[in-house]
């Protein structure tokens, strides 16, 4: 397991809100080519990726490689949510100066971007070396999504768990197939993926590693399914066995809706 990482170690990781914003912002737009209650279980990640990044980049390799690769792999967050500009966007602020220069791409649409994106994203993995070539697979999960590209990512995500791969990273990557599979219209293979979950956990011991995510999916798969009952109980045994968890209000907004139908 990686080790933990010092406070002067998290400070030298650039632009850790890269990470965060890239997976939020990717995770979002996947969601719009599915369905509402998606979209706040995809973010959920955005955090726990973040820290993983640090992890791993100095656990395993020098400060100067994390640095390159982290940047490589900042840009290409970016990219990913750069600001849009439309045909017909003007070339200059109302002030008349010109717009900035980012030195990023910029696209007219959601579609343009998410593809320069991936293919940066492609580039990067495909860098010799590359240190961080695990987290880069892992985030074509969401772009591919994105895309409407359900089955290549079920693959992308299989490729990642075929291998040798840091158990948080796993877990990631057990619940970013889980959401492909989801989005594929495999529920079944979305349930099971999403059980793997808990034994993931379990190799944390008591940290409580996102314990309450491996349950909150299987109440999640239960609403879905339309077993409104089982989910509502499921929900709740959530809430009461993980008093302070980060989905409190994700659940009790899930639970508001299915008490009205």
């Amino acid at each position: 397991m990686a080790k933990r990482i010092s406070s002067k170690e998290r400070k030298d990781l650039k632009h850790p809100d890269e990470f965060v914003s890239f997976w939020t912002h990717a995770a979002e737009r996947a969601n719009k080519l599915a369905t509402e209650y998606r979209r706040a279980i995809l973010a959920g990640s955005t955090a726990l990726l973040t820290v993983i990044v640090g992890v791993v980049i100095f656990s395993n390799i020098s400060e100067r490689r994390a640095t390159t690769a982290s940047d490589a792999l900042a840009r290409v967050g970016r990219i990913a949510t750069g600001e849009l500009r439309p045909e017909g966007t003007p070339a200059a602020n109302p002030d008349g100066t010109p717009l900035p220069d980012d030195g990023l791409p910029h696209f007219k649409t959601d579609k343009e971007r998410a593809e320069a994106a991936l293919k940066e994203l492609d580039a990067f993995i495909a860098m010799s070396g590359n240190p961080l070539r695990t987290e880069g697979k892992l985030q074509r999960g969401p772009l591919l999504l994105s895309l409407g590209r359900a089955p290549e990512a079920v693959s992308a995500y299989q490729e990642i768990l075929s291998g040798r791969v840091d158990d948080r990273l796993r877990f990631l990557a057990d619940e970013g197939l889980g959401y492909a599979l989801e989005a594929k219209g495999d529920l079944p293979g979305a349930q099971a993926a999403f059980e793997k979950l808990s034994s993931d956990a379990a190799a944390f011991g008591n940290t409580g590693f996102y314990k309450d995510r491996a349950a909150f999916h299987k109440a999640r798969i239960a609403e879905v399914r339309g077993n409104a009952e089982d989910a509502k109980k499921l929900y709740r045994e959530v809430l009461d066995k993980n008093p302070t968890t980060s989905l409190r209000d994700e659940i009790t907004n899930r639970l508001a809706v299915l008490e009205t139908k």
